[in-house]
């Protein structure tokens, strides 16, 4: 067995709880707190708490979002620029997962924002929050499949040309 390197098992540990910080954040947002607010309170009220919350939420989601950018990039650079991993598949899916990530964070930096600007997404919250819980769920799975690629079957690094060559 292999020696364990606590800094990578950090860096992991903190990008995953950054994005279940973010995107568990969303599903209670929008599974709980949405309907829940909107059938207890009046306009004037749902307003107050939707302000009181943006502010404090918003500090939450800055940070996982800072998190994962830092702990993502430093676990892409340790994992896949190195000749760690075939190219092919591994940079297009893991190209799929960034663009993803990009768009979690601009609508949720939207709903997050002060600004007046992109009212449609704004005025419904609830498919907002939807299209990052989906988009969260496609980033999950995409990242397990990219894990199966670095690592093989069963765990095992896969195969490289100069070590798996007979002697």
């Amino acid at each position: 067995m292999e020696e364990v390197n606590i800094t990578l098992l950090l860096l992991r540990w903190v990008h995953i709880l950054a994005a279940m910080g973010a995107i568990g954040g969303a599903l209670f947002m929008r599974f709980a707190l949405l309907p829940a607010a909107d059938s207890a309170l009046d306009d004037e009220a749902h307003t107050k708490l939707r302000e009181a919350l943006r502010g404090r939420w918003a500090r939450v989601v800055h940070t996982c979002i800072a998190l994962l950018l830092i702990t993502g990039g430093v676990n892409f650079a340790l994992f896949a620029l190195p000749p760690n991993v075939e190219a092919i598949p591994y940079h297009p899916i893991f190209g799929v997962k960034v663009l993803a990530a990009f768009a979690v964070f601009f609508v949720v930096s939207i709903l997050m924002g002060r600004g007046t600007g992109f009212p449609s997404i704004r005025g419904n919250r609830a498919r907002a929050l939807s299209i990052v819980i989906g988009l969260g769920v496609l980033i999950v799975l995409l990242s397990g499949l990219l894990n199966q690629i670095r690592t093989g079957p069963a765990g095992t690094p896969p195969a490289n040309d100069e070590t798996s060559a007979p002697s």
